[in-house]
């Protein structure tokens, strides 16, 4: 296997665990009223068991064994045995701790790594796993059937269908999955098909297919067929190869789904059977009758046939002979229609608590054939009282020539599918086909083709042909879907095709269209017995020779779903630089449009020339014209560039709930430790932030929710005091607002006591006790963000050492951002953080000094200034310059940042000299820099670490002719000017 396959395997590796580790963590750390507990265990369940199967795929077997373990306890607690507590829930963030690290250890070192013992034998004690309790090692398998030349590749393959299962069976949830979960479902199905692809392992890859168009059609009912479609191929793979394939994790998911339809099914008829008077309403009786079809059709997966028999004949009760007027029906005297839909709900009830058992068990035979007799007598009765009426008129044998129908059909045509029949052909919706199948073979075949009776088709009659001493059915079908649809489903059931046919049912024609029987178009197996013709009732025998094994079709279009495909990461910032050089080539074009150098030499050629000369007007219209086009070409360009410039972010935003995912666990485990009970929320989890901004929020969110938890919620027993609820809440939610986005940290605690606040800055010597009387408490608040300021009386594990807002403020103005306090006494506080889209491109004022071009963050510039050598005073050993009547001190930029330095300071002789307005919060200094080149989006690049260590550096960036741009950071450019001003002071005159 080639390296770079090998390369690409891993990268799959650690992205696929890193969404179950973030997964793992979200619902592991949720609460117990977060969403409905059997989903959350499922999902849990399902997490545990794709991991296991991934670090089994990359020989990761201590990772393996961690992650059996977990699926063992999780499997303990779907059957109820264990209940999902903090006891349980603790060893289990454990167990994901310890996957993560192996997982990393892994992708880096690419060997297995060591399991923790400890955490094993815990897991093991949980799980009920221990060494004593294992059962005796089963016998050998027989040796595996040689199915691919590849061994290599057959193995990888298994693995993958292994890992593969947990997340196909997410579909069964349609009405839980969002667009992302569709994706990932669709996304693993397509790696499964074109692996099938690869293998040659065709009929696979067309039932693989058939599951992601329905997977995108959101048809629960295909889904679920082509699901146990596949569980049936996975467990012929396992058989054969001796490997697991993931067929037990399918089944196990596909029972625990199936319970879920019966129950959910079972409530719903009973409630509907309850009140047999409303099902004179036919919507009443049809909605029951499609109901019983479907619980019937999953007890066939299940395998309890009797119960779907019963289910089967109720429905068609429901549809034929519900009377519309129970108490006037004579035919419902036999045995009273209350008293009947009274036995059938108890049969019922039987039927959903033997269901539910594991394993499920049957109706008693007894029961269910007594019950079914007075059914169909019922139904009998009814029958017998309709005949007389059209509907059930029998057919002539040129009526069903006419329909394409064999004449000798009349014998097989009770009154009741007379009627149906009748009912078909009035309904120009519904088509005629003719199926015929042979079912005593294969129970899979058997099994899907009774559930796809059930669901796609309806059945009008049957009757058996014997052919080759062989028994085999056919069956006339109603159907609104379309011949190759049907085809194409039957496939799915019977892949080789040499057990179910169909052909639609249609006037004869000289070219003898839509009249041959219709076979999946896929090559049989070279061992699958030839299909016999078929001898129709009362017809001559004839023979139609099955069609050519047609080539496998191409590989469909990607659908909506499918469409995703994973980039790493440094090729978006490739195609972001990319973008960012035709950034800039905008802006140098905009700066020639509208340079007027050219116009003022026009103007001053036409002063010395004169306005009278006529060619001279003339060269100066076109000038104009030309200058006119190219203003008007900036302008579509820079709005071209702008909306590539958005579409380009979009590449690189990810959701916020990645970052909010990461808190649940470590406000319990704070709360936890300080004896507080805190219930944690999110919203807003869809807004999407940079991807390079979700590791850099982390550590300023984490100083506020530790703060949050740790001074602004009050105990227990603080908070019943002052009348409010003993639980605590603490909120982390996300606001986009155009381009940019708000994250707010909300708690309902003790509020900031701004008058403490005060009372600590003046005893730390931030102001003065006279100054901070007359200050706003919107100012006192401030100090909360000044170096080394806590309110705390005591130091903890989380506060109190003076460490945390300042680092928030820093970080979060590093970003872009602005951070804004709401808060009232006794009620909580709210914490907004403003931030851009995309920290990845900054708005700059670009300075030139010297040679080296430097890039002002923009929010920090106020204004650029020019003034004279007259301009410049000395006042209090700094030089100034008076702006709007106010003193404002200026020193060279190239002083500030240490560089080189030419010409005389301060400046003398004639001419301007440029002045850059620093502004940070409410003080202004000046920046005296040698030339104003523009304004302008810079995309901030990865520096070298040598260079982000030099005070002032923020980042770097390119110009379009290749010039390296050093981005400055604004707060550090302040601190480094007014350093140079005090130079200046202590300088010697």
């Amino acid at each position: 296997m080639s390296s770079e396959l090998i390369e690409t395997l891993w990268r799959q590796f650690g992205v696929e665990a890193g969404e179950h580790f973030d997964l793992l963590e979200k619902l592991l750390s949720a609460g117990p009223g977060d969403g409905p507990e059997a989903e959350r265990i499922a999902a849990l369940f399902r997490s545990f068991h794709s991991l296991k199967g991934a670090a089994r795929a990359m020989d990761l077997f201590a990772m393996e064994a961690v992650a059996h373990r977990a699926e063992t306890i999780l499997g303990q607690v779907r059957s109820g045995t264990l209940a999902l507590t903090e006891e349980i829930a603790a060893p289990l963030l454990e167990a994901l701790d310890a996957l993560r690290g192996l997982a990393e250890a892994g992708m880096r070192d690419r060997r297995d790594g060591l399991a923790p013992a400890d955490l094993l034998a815990r897991l093991e004690a949980l799980g009920g796993e221990s060494p004593a309790a294992r059962p005796a090692a089963a016998p050998p398998p027989p040796p595996p059937v040689r199915l691919h030349e590849n061994e290599r590749m057959l193995g990888l393959f298994v693995g993958l269908l292994h890992d593969g299962m947990a997340t196909l069976t997410r579909a069964l949830d349609l009405d839980t999955l969002d667009e992302e979960g569709i994706r990932s479902v669709d996304d693993t199905a397509d790696r499964l098909e074109l692996a099938c692809e690869r293998l040659n392992f065709l009929p696979f890859a067309d039932t693989l297919r058939r599951f992601r168009e329905a997977l995108a059609a959101r048809d629960a009912d295909t889904i679920l067929r082509e699901l146990q479609a596949v569980a049936t191929a996975s467990a012929r793979i396992g058989r054969l190869t001796g490997k697991d394939a993931g067929a037990a994790i399918l089944a196990t998911l596909l029972a625990d789904h199936n319970a879920q339809i019966l129950a959910q099914g079972g409530a719903r008829a009973d409630a509907l059977l309850a009140g047999p008077a409303a099902l004179a309403d036919a919507s009443v009786a049809a909605e029951l009758a499609g109901l019983l079809d479907r619980m019937a059709a999953t007890l066939d997966i299940v395998r309890l046939p009797r119960g779907s028999a019963l289910l089967r004949v109720l429905a068609d009760v429901m549809r034929r002979a519900a009377p519309t007027d129970p108490a006037a029906n004579p035919a419902a005297n036999h045995d009273g229609w209350p008293a009947l839909m009274a036995d059938a709900r108890t049969m019922l009830a039987d039927l959903a608590a033997r269901a539910a058992r594991d394993p499920a068990e049957d109706l008693d035979a007894d029961g269910v054939q007594a019950l079914e007799g007075r059914l169909r007598v019922f139904v009998d009765a009814v029958s017998a009282e309709r005949e007389a009426g059209e509907a059930r008129r029998p057919l002539t044998a040129d009526e069903l020539s006419a329909l394409g129908l064999d004449p000798g059909l009349l014998r097989f045509l009770s009154p009741d599918s007379t009627a149906d029949l009748r009912a078909a052909i009035a309904d120009p919706e519904m088509l005629l086909f003719e199926v015929t199948a042979f079912l005593e073979t294969s129970p899979e075949v058997a099994s899907g083709f009774v559930q796809w009776m059930g669901s796609k088709v309806r059945a009008i009659t049957n009757w058996p042909e014997f052919i080759d001493g062989k028994t085999w059915l056919r069956v006339l079908v109603a159907s609104p879907q379309a011949l190759p649809v049907l085809a194409d489903a039957l496939a799915g059931i019977d892949p080789g095709g040499g057990f179910l046919r169909i052909r639609a049912c249609a006037p004869s024609d000289p070219a003898g269209d839509g009249g041959e029987p219709v076979t999946p178009d896929v090559p049989a197996p070279a061992d699958a017995p030839s299909l016999p013709a078929v001898q129709s009732a009362g017809a001559p025998v004839t023979t139609a020779a099955l069609p050519p094994p047609a080539a496998p079709s191409a590989r469909p279009a990607a659908t909506a779903a499918g469409g995703v495909l994973r980039v790493p990461g440094e090729v978006i910032d490739r195609f972001m630089a990319r973008i960012d050089g035709m950034v800039l080539l905008s802006g140098d074009l905009n700066a020639t449009a509208n340079d007027l150098r050219l116009e003022s030499a026009l103007a001053a050629l036409t002063d010395r020339l004169g306005a009278g000369d006529p060619d001279l007007r003339a060269l100066r219209e076109a000038v104009e014209h030309h200058r006119r086009d190219l203003l008007d070409l900036d302008t579509q360009l820079s709005r071209s560039v702008d909306r590539l410039r958005e579409a380009a972010l979009d590449l690189r935003v990810v959701p916020i709930e990645t970052l909010f995912n990461q808190f649940p666990r470590v406000v319990r485990e704070l709360a936890r430790g300080q004896g507080k009970s805190v219930r944690f929320a999110t919203e807003g989890g869809e807004v999407r932030i940079d991807k390079s901004m979700v590791e850099m929020l982390y550590d300023p969110l984490m100083h506020m929710v530790r703060n949050a938890i740790d001074h602004g919620i009050e105990p227990a027993a603080d908070r019943e005091a002052a009348g409010k609820p003993a639980q605590a809440t603490l909120s982390l939610r996300a606001i986009q607002r155009n381009s940019r986005v708000v994250v707010e940290i909300v708690d309902d605690g003790r509020g900031i006591a701004t008058e403490a606040v005060r009372v600590k800055a003046v005893r730390q010597g931030l102001i003065g006790e006279e100054d901070s009387l007359h200050l706003s408490p919107d100012a006192v608040r401030e100090f909360i963000f000044a170096p080394g300021f806590s309110t705390a009386d005591t130091v903890t594990e989380t506060s109190g050492r003076g460490v945390g807002m300042d680092v928030v403020r820093n970080a979060i103005t590093r970003l872009g951002g602005s951070i804004a306090i709401r808060t009232r006494e006794g009620a909580g506080t709210a914490f907004a953080i403003d931030l851009p889209l995309s920290a990845a491109i900054l708005r700059t004022l670009l300075v030139q000094v010297d040679d080296q071009v430097l890039a002002i963050p923009d929010r920090f510039v106020e204004e650029v200034c020019g003034f004279t050598a007259d301009d410049f005073h000395r006042v209090s050993g700094c030089w100034t310059v008076m702006r709007r009547k106010r003193v404002l001190p200026v020193v060279r930029l190239a002083d500030a940042l240490g560089f080189p330095a030419d010409g005389e300071w301060p400046p003398s002789g004639p001419g301007q000299r440029l002045v850059v307005v620093l502004r940070q919060g409410s003080r202004r200094i000046g920046l005296e820099i040698d030339k104003l080149l523009r304004r302008g989006d810079l995309f901030v690049r990865e520096s070298h670490p040598g260079l982000a260590e030099v005070p002032g550096v923020g980042g770097v960036s390119l110009l379009n002719d290749g010039r390296i741009v050093i981005i400055l950071d604004g707060d550090e450019l302040y601190r480094l000017a007014a350093m140079a001003q005090r130079r200046e002071v202590d300088a010697p005159v």
